[in-house]
């Protein structure tokens, strides 16, 4: 992902959210529409214009022109519409940009949601441009994401592949690290009522700026009884 994309895309995420890469169609796609457009839209109503005088007596010469500059514009409008309508890969989720002239429509799947991924690619031509339809199924049968002649599309499945994997073992971590932080934290806590009520610590003692919080934020805690003020 070059620099330019990860600034322009940045206003289409939440703010602070870092962009991992960007899915767009292959450049194929669009230079095909292009030529396309030249030849049917501008060479050949050209060449019939200039080679037909009955043509010329019936159409003046600046209509042609005007016809010529709005397929101009047409073109690129094409080119802003193949470069905007984009995936936008984060830690968070998949952004799908479905670009228009005068709005735009984002909608974000998280990485929970993804259930599987499919590469469709239809033939040689998409094996050698390395291009190809990506498919995101949701869970739950949601409606599923789909970019058509994508660019690159083996490595965009894999980054995906790869952060869901990420994902998934980093809240494996955390659970199987929850117990002994429970444990760590009862540890400190009954701790701390010895030390208060007979002078002496059977565990690691705390910085007393650190305890007077966590004494804070367990007063706030419902169901919480004060033994201080019942001693009083």
């Amino acid at each position: 992902m070059n620099k330019f994309d990860q600034s322009f895309f940045k206003k289409y995420v939440p703010e602070g959210t870092d962009i991992i890469d960007i899915a767009h169609k292959h450049i194929i796609i669009i230079i095909d529409k292009i030529i396309l457009n030249y030849f049917f839209w501008v060479i050949l109503p050209t060449f019939i214009y200039y080679n037909s005088l009955a043509i010329q007596s019936f159409i003046p010469f600046f209509v042609l022109e005007i016809f010529i500059i709005l397929i101009f514009l047409k073109n690129i409008y094409d080119i802003l519409d193949w470069y905007n309508d984009v995936w936008i890969i984060t830690k968070d989720g998949v952004t799908e940009l479905d670009w228009a002239l005068f709005s735009s429509n984002s909608t974000s799947v998280k990485y929970s949601s993804i259930e599987w991924l499919e590469l469709i690619q239809t033939g040689f031509i998409d094996t050698i441009l390395w291009k190809g339809d990506i498919v995101i199924h949701k869970v739950w049968g949601e409606n599923n994401f789909l970019l058509r002649d994508a660019s690159h599309a083996f490595h965009v499945l894999e980054k995906i592949d790869q952060i869901q994997k990420t994902i998934k073992q980093q809240k494996q971590d955390e659970e199987k690290a929850s117990p002994e932080q429970n444990f760590e934290t009862v540890l400190k806590a009954l701790s701390w009522v010895v030390e208060e009520y007979l002078g002496k610590s059977w565990y690691k003692k705390d910085d007393s700026e650190e305890k007077k919080q966590f004494i804070e934020k367990i007063k706030k805690l419902d169901g919480t009884i004060d033994l201080n003020s019942s001693k009083k």
